[in-house]
């Protein structure tokens, strides 16, 4: 074994077409990986469970990036109202070592609540841009332009013309998202740049006219999609088997699906839609009730897309093509170095897209072959507890993605956002319980719905237990409600205090060493919850 003080500098390699790739900054803490462990852990990273705002991490992650062909990556990146969340990654990327070789830009997930967006919230966010990313020599750029994608141009025109029709003005389909750019390239003008190229992320399986038109003729520059998964099933029927469904199907629907969607959206050479390889779908560690499953996902047939989107390219004269996604671990869409594929993924897009060195390709270097690493978050501490006062911290409580924007302490209470209907809020995994000595379950917290979004009364309190013998997730990875209680939810803005009986329940026996809690199912809601207790 080579022993190194440090990961060795990157050899990037190039091609003729340009690689950028979706990067997802989620795993925040130990307790988002645990759910890919408990679920799919043979596609464990070859990095690691590890710790994705350790700068030396980033730096392992920009060497086999540059080394396999991708120049650039365009990162989630959140903001609601001044509210950030997994930015983490971004702070690690501006003290890696070699950030220069690597260039990011933001994909704004902008999927916020109605009324979140406004003309003040606009310059804020625009100043943070510019007040700490744009600037820098990092950041990806087209043309001097410094380029945003936005996952949501509907939430921006909702807003604004929802804002706009409180000033008694009229706004159409289309002016509201107008108004929102205009304001960040005015200001990005003011700072001395040209202006800001934002790319539309879209959203359908259908190539709609109307939704290019409002994209095209509003201020955008170009259109992507961020993933290929229910889009494969409804546009390759003709690939469909007897036993494909909706929810599970073939990674060979997502290669034939993706070769018609290229040619389907590349009608307007004016306004490109940039050309995605997909790498497909398994939201199982996330799931609440069904999973979203592609199978048979190969080395080899990633490779035949690669090939596949390489020759659409230089049939239609496109110079960029963006991995979707690189590292979504918990849906499912990765290709980043793996204990799966090994680097297959990455040297299938490397053999395709780039120019062999004349020395050859840079070889695959993993930490343990120099001495480095491991790079792991600390394996999580399972509480020995029955209570929660919340007077600090979340107390090993975290947010089930699906289901919950954020969760943090504020004002001696956990607060979290309600983004889905279907999905436990939070979770948390606890030190064995003895359910002998409990009979009940107690829980302080108001709930506050959204204005734009009243309650209509059948929303419920739900809390679900697992066991060793009788996990949350049976064995094909189904959410049990078998083993759960219920009461219902007040959405007043109020607090109450709840309890839920335990007495009597036939699932409320042995030790309990998992707990998901759903304050309510209502969209848009906020929850603050004071204390949780069994009793």
């Amino acid at each position: 074994m080579t022993q190194t003080s440090y990961v060795p500098e990157p050899k990037p390699v190039f091609g003729p077409i340009e690689i950028s790739a979706l990067y997802y900054p989620g795993t925040e803490q130990r307790a988002e990986w645990d759910m890919v462990e408990q679920t799919l852990p043979h596609i464990r990273p070859l990095l690691g469970w590890y710790d994705e705002g350790n700068p030396e991490v980033v730096d392992w992650q920009i060497k086999w990036a540059v080394e396999h062909g991708i120049s650039s990556f365009c990162v989630d990146w959140y903001w609601n109202r001044g509210v950030q969340r997994l930015d983490h990654w971004v702070k690690a990327y501006y003290r890696a070592r070699y950030r220069h070789y690597l260039k990011w830009y933001i994909m704004w997930a902008n999927h916020n609540e109605p009324g979140a967006h406004s003309t003040q919230d606009q310059i804020n966010v625009t100043r943070f841009w510019l007040d700490n990313y744009l600037h820098t020599p990092e950041y990806y750029t087209m043309d001097g332009y410094p380029v945003i994608v936005v996952w949501s141009l509907d939430n921006l025109d909702r807003d604004f013309i929802a804002e706009a029709a409180q000033n008694g003005e009229t706004l159409q389909p289309g002016e509201g998202v107008r108004r929102a750019l205009d304001i960040s390239n005015r200001l990005a003008q003011q700072d001395g740049l040209p202006g800001i190229r934002f790319v539309d992320m879209y959203h359908s399986w259908q190539y709609e006219q109307p939704k290019i038109d409002i994209a095209r003729d509003n201020g955008y520059c170009a259109q992507m999609i961020y993933n290929f998964d229910t889009i494969s099933y409804h546009l390759a029927p003709e690939t469909r088997t007897p036993q494909d469904t909706p929810t599970n199907f073939s990674y060979d629907l997502v290669m034939a699906a993706s070769r018609k969607w290229w040619e389907m959206t590349s009608r307007d050479p004016k306004f490109p839609f940039w050309p995605i390889i997909p790498t497909g779908w398994n939201d199982i560690p996330r799931s609440f009730e069904n999973a979203r499953i592609i199978h048979s996902r190969t080395v080899d047939k990633f490779r035949a897309v690669c090939q596949d989107c390489r020759d659409f390219c230089e049939r239609h004269g496109f110079s960029r093509v963006v991995i979707a996604p690189l590292n979504e671990w918990q849906e499912g869409s990765y290709i980043e170095p793996n204990q799966e594929f090994g680097f297959g993924m990455y040297d299938a897009l490397r053999d395709v897209f780039c120019d062999r060195p004349a020395d050859g390709w840079p070889k695959n270097i993993l930490p343990q072959d120099l001495g480095l690493g491991p790079y792991d978050y600390p394996p999580t501490v399972l509480r020995k507890t029955s209570h929660w006062d919340f007077a600090t911290d979340t107390q090993g409580w975290y947010r089930n993605p699906y289901g919950t924007a954020y969760i943090k302490n504020v004002d001696g209470a956990i607060r979290f956002f309600r983004t889905q209907s279907k999905h436990a809020a939070i979770r948390t995994r606890i030190a064995p319980l003895d359910t002998a000595a409990f009979s009940r379950f107690t829980v302080t917290m108001r709930i506050t719905p959204n204005p734009t979004m009243p309650p209509n009364g059948d929303e419920l309190v739900r809390l679900l237990w697992g066991t060793p013998e009788k996990p949350i997730f049976s064995p094909d990875f189904v959410v049990s409600f078998d083993a759960s209680v219920t009461t219902p939810a007040i959405q007043d803005g109020e607090w109450h205090t709840y309890t839920l009986d335990l007495a009597g329940h036939p699932f409320w026996n042995g030790h309990v060493n998992e707990l998901w809690f759903d304050s309510t199912q209502l969209r848009n809601a906020w929850t603050d919850i004071r204390s949780m207790s069994f009793e």
